[in-house]
């Protein structure tokens, strides 16, 4: 009599978390949604995918300890956490470098449309990896999404495959990364310990990328240092810290069809700074995608 009458004041107690987290998530994906903007100006002046991000996160990483130590915050790991974290990292530090340079072959646009293959990759990982059920709202939910991305995508556009393998492969990892970060318990630290890790083994690897490919170097102008290290800097930290806490409290799943918003912002910076045009196709994707964000939280 007690349970029964307890579990709807839990329930109720949750939806407040759980609207933080779906808000958190929803953040996130607009930040992201205008960091193709500010990758394409620091191409402009100068920069690459590698070199741009190597050069961030060796600035991020030393921040966030500082300021950690400050705080009297710990970052020790234990060898198994540290284990874990190499492997998050893998998928953390290749999404962005693989994204980015697609940029060289394809649009923004598009290439973001192509990144967005992960709720699907995320939702049959889950399912296939983790033995999460797969319910009919979360298919309902993924093919509205998927019928709304495919109305971002206007045939004859420029591009080649090259360029759509690598967005594609883009999504691959970022799936990786989500269904990893829940599974590994590292979801469970501390937000900017997280980071930080991240943000260390990340330079790392860009690093060593960088010099055996030869394309790791400094010849930016100032307004490309400027978008690098502080505006993108600053996105791309606060849009990933969101991110992972939105991950921690609605789940992989959820979170990354919440994240179809990052499309629909990039579509609107489009528009706003570009011009692009905005015509039916557009208009019945956003439509798709914001249908399936209201089913997916009123009714999973």
């Amino acid at each position: 009599m007690f349970r029964a009458a307890a579990r709807p004041a839990a329930a109720a107690d949750s939806r407040p978390k759980d609207l933080q987290g779906i808000l958190f998530v929803i953040l996130s994906a607009v930040i992201f949604g205008c960091i193709p903007v500010i990758t394409k100006t620091i191409y402009a002046s100068g920069g690459n995918a590698v070199s741009a991000a190597a050069i961030r996160n060796s600035l991020i990483a030393p921040l966030l300890w500082g300021f950690l130590r400050h705080k009297g915050v710990s970052v020790r790991l234990s060898r198994r956490q540290m284990r874990r974290m190499v492997m998050l990292a893998l998928g953390f530090a290749s999404t962005p470098l693989l994204l980015s340079s697609s940029y060289y072959f394809i649009s923004s646009g598009m290439a973001t449309t192509i990144h967005f293959v992960y709720p699907v990759f995320t939702l049959l990982g889950c399912v296939l990896f983790c033995h999460a059920p797969l319910s009919g709202v979360k298919v309902l939910c993924v093919a509205l999404c998927s019928a709304g991305i495919l109305m971002f995508y206007t045939p004859g556009q420029s591009g080649n495959a090259a360029g759509v393998l690598l967005a594609f492969l883009s999504g691959i990892t970022y799936s990786f990364y989500i269904i990893y970060l829940d599974q590994s318990g590292l979801g469970n630290l501390p937000s900017l310990v997280l980071a930080f890790w991240l943000a260390l083994f990340s330079f790392v690897g860009q690093a060593l990328y960088g010099v055996f490919t030869g394309e790791l170097f400094v010849s930016m102008t100032p307004l490309g240092w400027f978008c690098n290290l502080v505006v993108l800097m600053v996105f791309s930290q606060s849009a990933s810290i969101l991110f992972q806490i939105g991950v921690r409290i609605v789940g992989p799943q959820r979170a990354s069809i919440l994240s179809t918003f990052e499309p629909i912002t990039s579509l609107a910076v489009g528009i706003a700074i570009y011009s692009e045009p905005f015509g039916l196709r557009t208009g019945l994707g956003v439509l798709a995608i914001l249908a399936a964000v209201i089913i997916l939280t009123r009714l999973d």
